[in-house]
């Protein structure tokens, strides 16, 4: 049994999507410091779970721990992350963010918040404010 969606729903879902692409895609610090957008993901990752095992990274990834490997070895050759034996467990390693990575992570942020400032400059402030207290909604799914 097929449920009707609304039309507006399906419009808002493609708008929000385009909007999401939009913003990636003018993205260019990974390219620029010789990443893809999957390993700049991982790095995220990394400095989230701070000292990660890789086999957690490849869960939260939903990828094969030789996948999580080979974006590691790339990450580690540009001197953005670094891998150390856990001294707990001698089959796994630990993963960690350098101040390097960092550095190149606080960029993206800066960068990303400068080209969100720039899309939502169509709005005036009152309906930033608005905007903002309905996208929270929307996050919290709240009713």
């Amino acid at each position: 049994m097929s449920q009707h969606i609304d039309p507006l729903v399906e419009q808002l879902g493609l708008s929000m999507w385009r909007v999401q692409r939009k913003i990636s895609s003018q993205m260019s610090l990974p390219q620029e410091i010789g990443v893809t957008v999957p390993q700049f993901g991982l790095l995220r990752m990394i400095a989230q779970e701070k000292n990660a095992r890789v086999i957690q990274l490849a869960e939260k990834m939903e990828v094969k721990s030789s996948a999580v490997t080979v974006m590691l070895d790339r990450l580690e050759l540009l001197g953005l992350c670094k891998r150390e034996p856990d001294v707990q467990d001698r089959r796994a390693v630990i993963v960690s963010i350098t101040p390097e990575g960092r550095a190149a992570l606080d960029e993206a942020n800066r960068r990303s918040m400068l080209l969100l400032s720039e899309h939502l400059a169509i709005l005036n402030p009152q309906e930033l404010q608005i905007f903002a207290e309905y996208y929270l909604m929307l996050e919290k799914q709240e009713r």
